[in-house]
């Protein structure tokens, strides 16, 4: 008879191993995934790929070159309504890599943030 009063949970076959089947993916992987599915968007999106769709955005010079303070030196010459649109049309035309496009986007969606923030003396 098992005294023990410590619970055990029953064991069910051999230990349980990772099988190559239910192996998750690498971090490397899902990276790739979300860029190639970031690229693909903007690609419909701006009629690159699928339909064609008429653009409407102020002309802007982006290219792969710029560092990211280029970049948004070159967008302040756009509406600020547009310069997300403009990260992402750059990044449809492979003007941008998906990781700077990404960052960009980001910096612009904290930078709205921040400026919705009302500071009282």
């Amino acid at each position: 008879m098992d005294d023990d009063l410590v619970y055990k949970k029953p064991r069910k076959g051999p230990a349980l191993a990772p099988s190559a089947d239910s192996a998750l993916p690498t971090l490397e992987s899902l990276q790739e995934k979300q860029r190639s599915e970031l690229i693909e968007m903007a690609q419909v999106r701006y009629g690159i790929k699928g339909s064609k769709v008429q653009i409407n955005l102020t002309s802007i010079q982006i290219n792969s070159v710029m560092t990211e303070a280029q970049i948004f030196k070159a967008l302040l010459a756009a509406p600020e309504s547009e310069r997300a649109d403009q990260i992402l049309y750059a990044l449809a035309k492979g003007d941008l890599s998906a990781d700077m496009a990404n960052q960009i986007l980001a910096s612009l969606a904290l930078l709205g943030k921040f400026k919705k923030i009302k500071i009282e003396p």
